[in-house]
């Protein structure tokens, strides 16, 4: 449904609380993507996209924070990006799928705590950095995370947050089969006056706004993956055209309106 008032798309009924942890399943969810050692054509892919966007992140947090600064993490799944970092910075990540924060403690070494802002340590100081990796549309209350996501920062603090981008060309083009609408995990799908204008709600000012590497292409190839399991092999005989121009496409319409397949966004607080 679309608010509108703002303008804000959104998932209608949620789920129940009680129901959410079933939808969020080991094998299949994005917190163990990355672990899969297939060998299929769209694995091997991944895990070189995955290589590709760990390293531009981490040269993303160093122009964003100076060495030694705390970072947290929420939503932080299996502590990949976590894991990068932690030679150079004070990191701490708290994730709600408990299998995938424990693989983190224990094969990763990584201080990660199951749950939400409640699993913090009592006492723990404030942060410099605090990033959401496509974690906000599943949060049902958006506006209080963010709310206290400000009370968690440094006065300096900065906080990133990565979105898809339900204004993104290739959503117009994939509709009802765009993987990133992602029902009834996605919540909330975001454009940038939508979360610019929630953020400022919550005490944030933007200070940057710029493409995700690689995002169109992990959507437009989803998508495609989407239309097969529904419609029929016979749908892979479409996919090599369909997707190259789809990429192209959201390409083009990404840099000549801002409006990208997956988003970052930088704040930092008002006062």
């Amino acid at each position: 449904m679309r608010c509108v008032g703002c303008g804000l798309v959104y998932l209608n009924p949620h789920p129940l609380p009680d129901d959410t942890a079933e939808h969020y399943p080991e094998a299949g969810y994005d917190p163990f993507l990355s672990l899969n050692s297939g060998n299929g054509l769209f694995d091997r892919a991944y895990r070189i996209s995955r290589c590709f966007t760990l390293a531009w992140k981490r040269r993303l947090v160093k122009r964003l924070t100076p060495r030694g600064s705390g970072i947290l993490d929420v939503g932080c799944g299996t502590g990949e990006f976590l894991n990068a970092l932690k030679t150079d910075y004070q990191t701490m990540g708290i994730e709600p799928e408990p299998n995938a924060a424990k693989w983190a403690r224990e094969r990763l070494g990584l201080a990660v705590y199951t749950g939400g802002w409640e699993a913090l340590p009592t006492g723990e100081t404030n942060f410099d950095l605090i990033t959401m990796w496509h974690v906000l549309e599943h949060i049902p209350d958006p506006l209080a995370t963010l709310r206290a996501v400000a009370e968690r920062l440094t006065p300096a603090g900065k906080l990133l947050i990565a979105l898809p981008n339900i204004a993104a060309l290739d959503a117009a083009i994939y509709r009802s089969e765009w993987v990133a609408l992602d029902a009834p995990r996605h919540l909330w799908h975001f454009t940038p006056a939508t979360l610019t204008r929630l953020a400022s709600q919550a005490g944030f000012i933007l200070k940057y706004r710029g493409m995700l590497p690689l995002d169109s292409f992990y959507n437009i190839l989803r998508s495609e993956r989407l239309k097969v399991a529904i419609h029929g092999r016979w749908q892979v005989l479409l996919t090599p055209l369909r997707a190259s121009i789809a990429a192209l496409a959201s390409m083009i319409w990404g840099l000549t309106t801002g409006n990208h397949s997956g988003i970052i966004y930088i704040f930092a607080r008002k006062f």
